[in-house]
């Protein structure tokens, strides 16, 4: 089996990845012809970094992130819905 992975962002990298960890071959098209930093923030969540330390990347990611300490959803007027 052969899998086709289209766009090469952080979902995209995370799941060629993942797919080489279950041993399934995987080609990957982007259509930026290089891989850089656009300056951006990302925030993930527990279950996403739950899969991202079963690759192995957790002590990496300790390195060049910033651990979440607090979580709040709001409501579009600012009205806390729920408190982590």
């Amino acid at each position: 089996m052969k899998a086709v992975i289209v766009g090469c962002g952080i979902g995209g990298l995370t799941m060629a990845l993942m797919l080489r960890a279950r041993g399934i071959e995987c080609e990957l098209f982007e259509q930026s012809e290089t891989i850089r930093e656009l300056g951006v923030g990302i925030n993930t969540l527990p279950h996403a970094i739950r899969e991202l330390a079963g690759i192995g990347l957790l002590d990496r990611l300790d390195e060049v992130a910033i651990r979440t300490h607090e979580l709040f959803y709001l409501t579009r007027h600012g009205q806390q819905v729920w408190h982590e």
